[in-house]
């Protein structure tokens, strides 16, 4: 391989317009460089068969490719980044040191702040404006500091019950309300009346696999059950103590389902088909196949399914209970033949189901009719957290197995149960839809 100089005045290179280093490469590593970042581009649009290929040339250029397009294209690339994005575009937290913090002391600590404009004559100001006005950003050395607008002096029970209208109609204009200053943060992350409506409006909308049981075990003719007698009461103040009689422990600790959005779960394979006839070529060619799986819940119990090749920006629109169709239709369904539409494919069907949660976050869905219409399907995942900023925003498969129903009168598979592998599955993901505030409720 080929010596590389790099400049060694950094702050010379940093002040180009572009991030530039002097390099000399000879025609045959800059061969290999073509070739190795083609290969990284056939293999991001999965052609995998044309990105061995392509890997295969620039390695016979270069054994040492990989780490020359480290050392001469990433510096770029990166930079480029920083001019796009801003310089943290680059910079990775410490999750240790993040997971460190005692959120509950920290909130505690604004409960007597005030809004009040920055001092920029003060050197010890740790105002952020202030901090940031002072870097010299864009040559504006000049602080403006505009007045407190007066509607910080209302009081907290009114901003309270502003938060809690945008729990209700727009949970993100709450989150960003709460992280826009301190006295904010704590009226709307350590308030325990915004906690305990939050809780009022999920819980009592989960379909618990407990209530059921209870429910299917006492069917008498006529009999009115109390919603208090329940193992899970409705009424969440009975529930309550279970959490040390704190709301926000309550939201913590408590999985549930959500509503506004679906459920997506992305699956990727590799397809190695066969070489054509009197090929020499060393490799079988190689493709990735992409599905997606779709779950959307519904408060009163019922939920859909789609497995589709389609990709969410044509399924999420169309995955509805209501979608009198129950199909998704693609572009390609949408051909018209003789002014008829074309029949829409099985593979985009929607099946509709029941589901349950327990209290432990164990959920159970049960699809009937569904493909195949001699079995009922059952699924059965455990509600996750992606991380401390998303709570329960994942669901991770347990089982999956269908149970023969009866077609016939001398059937005698009737409740055969066979369990069907999930190797190959993915976990999956919450994502909000806001044009599913009107069909939710």
């Amino acid at each position: 391989m080929s010596d590389i100089a790099v400049a060694s005045d950094h702050s010379n290179v940093m002040g180009r317009s572009s991030y530039e280093t002097d390099v000399n490469l000879s025609d045959i590593d800059q061969q290999a460089i073509k070739c190795f970042e083609q290969a990284i581009e056939k293999e991001s649009h999965g052609k995998m068969s044309d990105a061995i290929e392509f890997y295969r040339k620039a390695f016979k250029y270069n054994e040492k490719v990989d780490l020359l397009y480290r050392k001469t294209e990433l510096p770029s690339k990166i930079e480029q980044m920083r001019q796009d994005y801003g310089v943290n575009s680059t910079i990775r937290v410490d999750e240790e040191v993040v997971n460190a913090i005692d959120v509950e002391k920290l909130l505690k600590s604004f409960e007597h702040e005030e809004a009040r404009p920055p001092d920029p004559n003060d050197p010890n100001n740790d105002s952020i404006t202030i901090k940031f006005a002072n870097l010299g950003i864009d040559n504006h050395p000049n602080i403006e500091v505009k007045p407190v607008s007066p509607l910080v002096h209302l009081p907290n029970d009114i901003w309270i019950c502003i938060m809690e209208l945008l729990l209700i109609t727009e949970p993100e204009a709450w989150i960003n309300l709460s992280i826009s200053c301190k006295k904010f943060a704590f009226l709307g992350l350590s308030s325990n009346d915004i906690w305990r409506k939050l809780c009022y409006l999920v819980y009592p909308y989960q379909n618990y696999e407990e209530n059921q049981t209870f429910l299917q075990s006492n069917q008498t003719p006529g009999a009115l059950i109390d919603s208090s007698s329940l193992p899970i009461p409705e009424d969440q103040l009975l529930i309550l103590p279970a959490y040390g009689h704190s709301w926000k422990r309550m939201m913590d600790e408590r999985p549930f389902l959500k509503f506004k959005g679906c459920y997506i779960s992305v699956i990727n394979y590799y397809s190695e088909g066969g070489k054509a006839e009197f090929s020499n070529s060393w490799s079988n060619p190689v493709k990735t196949i992409t599905y997606y799986r779709y779950l959307r819940f519904y408060p009163d119990g019922t939920c859909v399914k789609v497995l589709s090749v389609l990709e969410p920006f044509r399924v999420v629109p169309q995955l509805s209970k209501y979608n009198l169709s129950r199909n998704i239709t693609s572009a390609l369904d949408q051909v018209k033949v003789a002014g008829h539409q074309s029949s829409v494919k099985e593979a985009h069907r929607i099946y509709h189901g029941k589901w349950t949660i327990s209290t432990t976050g164990e959920v159970h869905i049960n699809i009937d009719p569904g493909s195949v219409p001699y079995y009922t399907f059952h699924y059965h995942f455990q509600v996750k957290s992606l991380s401390r900023a998303f709570r329960y925003n994942k669901l991770n498969w347990i089982k999956y197995y269908t149970v023969r129903k009866q077609m016939s009168e001398d059937d005698d598979r009737v409740g055969e149960v066979s369990y069907l592998t999930i190797k190959n599955e993915k976990p999956f993901k919450f994502s909000r839809v806001k044009s599913y505030d009107v069909d939710t409720w």
